[in-house]
This record gives C-alpha cells, structure tokens and sequence, in this order.
C-alpha cells in the first residue's frame, strides 16, 4: 500500500499504472489507515506501480498521433524553439536541446550535431528528448532507455515503491529525504535488475547561485516522489538494458 499526502499521491497517479492489473490509478481515503492512499480500478491497493506507456514506446516516427497529444506537443515544439533559437540547431532537428543540461551552458553547432549522432547510434530519437548532454558528456534519459528497451522486444516487467523504512535505513535516507525502489524483471528469464532513487532535502531546498532568491531545482523541490520515483527506474532500466556499456562506465 503506497501512502502519503493528497497532492503528492495525486501527481504519481497521473503518471502510473497499477503494476499487477495495469489498470488506472486514484487517490482515496483509507478509513482504517486514517491516510490517504493508491487505488486501482480493482479495488485494490497496490504496493508497486508502473509508469504509463509514453509517447515514445506507443508512437513511431511517422505514425499519426491523437490530435490532442499532436497540438500539445506542436506548442510545446513551439516554446522550445523559442527558448532555445532556431539558428542554434542543425535544420530539422530544432527540437534537440541547446543547452547542457545542468550548467545550462549553450552548445556549439558540432556539439549538438555530436548529440544527434550519438542518439542515431544506438538507435534513439534525439527529437524526443533521448539523449541530452551533462557536464559536457551525453546522458540518455529515462524515455530513452524505455524507448530502447521497447525496441528490444525482450518481455519485461517495470514496478517501483517507496522504500520500506528497513531500506530507508540500509540506503541513509533521511527522515525529510524521499526513496524509492525499481525493479526490473525479465519474464522469460526470471533476470532481475533493482535501481535506487533518492532525493534529498538538500535537493530540495538548494538555492541558485545565479539567482540566490530562487530555488536551484524548483521541480525537484514540488515533485521530489516523481523525481525519486524516475531515478530508480533509471537505474534499473540503465543496468537491464546497458547501453554502449562498454563506453559508459559507472
């Protein structure tokens, strides 16, 4: 049973399944618990859940999408393009990002035309956010390791949960710190792979040294769960299906 407060459990619904049933999640008051929980649509309260299937393991390049999804992901190519100015990118790939991830430093031509091709060799779509660079090395995110597992057609399971306080203890996690497990299991195998998440106060709460009356990750600071909760599956997705391994050592 995952516990916690009104808003917090409301953000993990929209984004997750329940794990056993794959059915949609809602938050709702446990009268015996006295706490708000996660309910399925079978009544039940599940332990783990998964995330939703993304854009990036149901579409294509060249698929037709809902239109919906289609106009939301036009405005926000839109904004984007904005932000990051046209001429800064290779034609026809103005959706890749301009900037290192987190010292926000601007990327040459050649560096972002490195990034593409990066993506392009491991079979990844740098248009949908696959790869991105940090500190100057690529990273691949967690819609592309889930869009690279999808493609290895290799049956999976993903679930995830808060830490048990046993494991909150094993890992240090402090009392104002968020955990969570990932566990990734391969059905036809019985392999199984585990990722740790962890946000810490000090995430939460950091300032900007730009800007001292501002927080230096304000998504980290409203959605630490979601951010715990993603870096496990990171892990656990990263070790299931490594990528370039041989290059990318721990």
């Amino acid at each position: 049973m995952i516990t916690g407060d009104y808003e917090k459990l409301d953000n993990l619904a929209g984004l997750n399944v329940c794990s056993q049933h794959r059915t949609p999640l809602v938050v709702a008051w446990h009268s015996g618990k006295k706490c708000w929980v996660l309910r399925c649509g079978h009544n039940h309260y599940p332990d783990t859940i998964t995330r939703q299937p993304s854009l990036t393991g149901l579409y294509r390049q060249g698929e037709e999408l809902p239109g919906h999804i289609e106009d939301n992901i036009k405005k926000s190519m839109r904004r984007r393009a904005m932000a990051q100015g046209n001429n800064s990118v290779p034609e026809g790939h103005w959706l890749v990002p301009a900037t290192d991830l987190v010292t926000g430093q601007m990327l040459t031509l050649s560096e972002i035309q490195a990034l593409i091709e990066y993506a392009h060799h491991y079979g990844l779509d740098p248009d949908r956010g696959h790869v991105v660079l940090m500190y100057g090395k690529p990273y691949i995110t967690l819609d592309g390791y889930l869009y690279y597992a999808n493609g290895k057609h290799n049956p999976y399971t993903l679930a995830s949960r808060p830490m048990t306080t046993d494991e909150l203890t094993q890992y240090g996690v402090g009392d104002t710190d968020h955990g969570w497990i990932s566990e990734l299991l391969f059905t036809d195998t019985g392999a199984k792979f585990v990722g740790v998440g962890i946000v810490t106060y000090d995430e939460m709460t950091a300032m900007s040294e730009k800007n001292p009356n501002q927080l230096r990750s304000p998504v980290v600071a409203k959605h630490p769960w979601q951010i715990a909760q993603k870096r496990a599956e990171w892990q656990a997705l990263r070790r299931g299906f490594p990528i370039g391994i041989t290059d990318e050592k721990e």
